[in-house]
């Protein structure tokens, strides 16, 4: 029943995300991404904060908060080029509110806490922002494409990673953190991420030019990389749920637990596909 119920949450959310991304660019209305990012955002650092509560490093919430939509919205106001500005000032402020705090050890976590929290959250998110407006000149659908692409991949290594590693898994990948994680299911992702990236380059005359005839190399090492940037994500997340002392960093979505650990691994992915394909390949 717990595997039916992952499945289909699993299934619907990713229609609806995917829906929306396309929506936004069928339609023109790319700043429903930027919607899609704020609610993500926002569960996420309501799960963040409960996670630093449990830990002994009480945030101020609604102080914390309220820079995610601040956040959001520079990012589409500005098509996230001034959002250096914005963040600095987030960062700024969550030092300076717990300056006064004593004991001074106390004051310094909520303060790291706070700063960390949003670059893990917000930031990470932004990029794909960046990702689905793509190059300037490139058109709406291959910036849908581009964003389609990297929650393919990302979705793609955890449901390979979970099936592989739960049908053939021996050898422990990670024991001290996410005991369920193996060897085997690690490469059944890297697979799995390969045949994501070929699904979705079909969305797109430029990705299917690029993906099935000059571009092939780039794919699996574009997907080696994705691919231990969501594990890496996945396992830091386990870390710190760990350290707070609970299995799921929330109940959002049935069988999959929280926001979180929904997106635990995509935070890390994001940077990690824009770079590679903005500032390596200058793809977009």
């Amino acid at each position: 029943m717990n595997l039916v119920k992952r499945i289909m949450s699993g299934v619907v959310a990713c229609c609806v995300v995917l829906g929306v991304v396309y929506a936004g660019a069928r339609f023109d209305v790319r700043w429903i991404a930027g919607a899609l990012i704020l609610g993500v955002a926002y569960l996420t650092a309501l799960e963040y904060l409960h996670l630093m509560k449990k830990l002994d490093i009480p945030l101020a919430a609604p102080e914390f908060l309220i820079w995610i939509p601040l956040l959001v919205l520079s990012y589409l106001v500005f098509d996230g080029r001034y959002a250096d500005v914005m963040l600095l000032f987030a960062m700024s402020y969550q030092v300076l509110r717990y300056l006064a705090v004593t004991p001074h050890r106390t004051g310094f976590l909520q303060a790291v806490a706070g700063v960390f929290g949003l670059l893990y959250i917000p930031w990470l998110l932004h990029y794909f922002y960046l990702i689905y407006l793509g190059a300037p000149g490139q058109s709406a659908m291959t910036g849908a494409a581009n964003g389609i692409i990297v929650l393919l991949m990302v979705f793609a290594y955890d449901t390979g990673a979970f099936f592989v590693g739960s049908a053939i898994g021996r050898h422990k990948a990670f024991p001290n953190v996410s005991p369920s994680k193996t060897w085997e299911g690690v490469a059944g992702g890297f697979v799995f991420t390969v045949l994501a990236m070929m699904v979705g380059a079909l969305w797109s005359p430029v990705w299917h030019d690029f993906v099935y005839w000059r571009g092939f190399p780039h794919v699996i090492a574009s997907s080696v990389c994705v691919g231990w940037a969501v594990q890496l994500g996945d396992v830091f997340a386990s870390k710190l749920k760990r350290a707070a002392g609970v299995k799921d960093s929330g109940f959002f979505l049935p069988g999959h637990g929280g926001a979180l650990d929904r997106i635990d691994g995509l935070l890390f992915a994001l940077p990690v596909f824009y770079f590679y394909f903005h500032y390596i390949l200058h793809f977009f």
